[in-house]
């Protein structure tokens, strides 16, 4: 296996703020799709060729359209959650298929479950220094505070953390404190 220094590997061994944080719960899911249930088989048992493949069709998916519906999008979005919650290697994968961009869009939804979804992928994406960029660059940092101030209590508790991990990059931290976070 080739060897690739990254921050999120290293990030992972730490017990720092994400360990306090208790960002997701997604394990507590069952999904009830046997076409889900496939997939994740699937997933679990193939190469990284084919993990790729699955994770640029759920992608897909979560892009709001005609082709899908909101159900496929709250299905795509909670298997994407799951597949960002342990392997940081998905993790990467994810922002490089382009799932940054509307999860971001999921965190301004009006469907509590759908919001709740993006803000907890956005959070475990955020665990990988190197996709903080993308993150704030793809706007998340207004949505996060408003999923702060009117989300569930999972959503606000996520949305907190998220916040905390982008403002552990120094260029983030006068955006977060001018994005009204501070009193939240």
């Amino acid at each position: 296996m080739e060897h690739h220094h990254n921050s999120c590997f290293t990030y992972l061994d730490d017990s720092s703020a994400f360990s306090y944080c208790n960002s997701d719960r997604s394990g507590e899911f069952q999904t009830t799709s046997p076409e889900s249930l496939r997939r994740r088989i699937f997933l679990s048992c193939t190469n990284d060729n084919s993990s790729d493949d699955l994770i640029r069709y759920l992608v897909t998916h979560l892009e709001s359209s005609s082709s899908s519906s909101i159900e496929e999008q709250k299905q795509a979005a909670m298997e994407i959650r799951i597949l960002s919650k342990n392997k940081a290697e998905n993790r990467i994968k994810l922002a490089k298929a382009g799932a940054i961009t509307p999860l971001v869009s999921l965190i301004s939804s009006s469907d509590p479950q759908l919001q709740e979804h993006g803000v907890t992928v956005v959070l475990n994406l955020s665990l990988c220094d190197e996709n903080k960029e993308m993150i704030v660059s793809s706007g998340a940092i207004k949505p996060l505070v408003n999923a702060l101030r009117l989300g569930t209590p999972t959503t606000k508790e996520n949305a907190a953390c998220a916040l905390l991990r982008l403002s552990q990059s120094e260029g983030n931290k006068t955006a977060i404190g001018r994005s009204g976070a501070i009193p939240l």
